[in-house]
């Protein structure tokens, strides 16, 4: 299926969009979605104080949090796929 459509990607030419097309094209773009695009240009929102300080009393009952964030340990699901690597690589060696 795969090779079929493939095949029928490269036989079948490409052809312009008429300038009726790319009008309607054109004015289908919403400008807010800009802001989701991996690119942006703007800064996240800032946190609320309130925000910050439940952040801080929340760090400070458990200094792991902290860690985390900053990225300094490994989550428990990285630990897993790490795991999961070393055994695959463990059983390369091995065959």
């Amino acid at each position: 299926m795969l090779i079929h459509m493939l095949f029928l990607a490269a036989s079948v030419p490409a052809t312009a969009l008429s300038p009726v097309d790319a009008t309607a094209l054109h004015a289908s773009f919403d400008p807010s979605l800009g802001s989701l695009r991996a690119g942006r240009t703007e800064a996240p929102a800032a946190l609320a104080a309130h925000e910050r300080s439940a952040l801080a009393a929340a760090e400070t009952r458990s200094p792991a949090l902290a860690a985390l964030r900053a990225g300094y340990e490994p989550t428990s699901d990285q630990w897993r796929w790490l795991a999961i690597g070393g055994l695959v690589v463990l059983l390369i060696v091995l065959i």
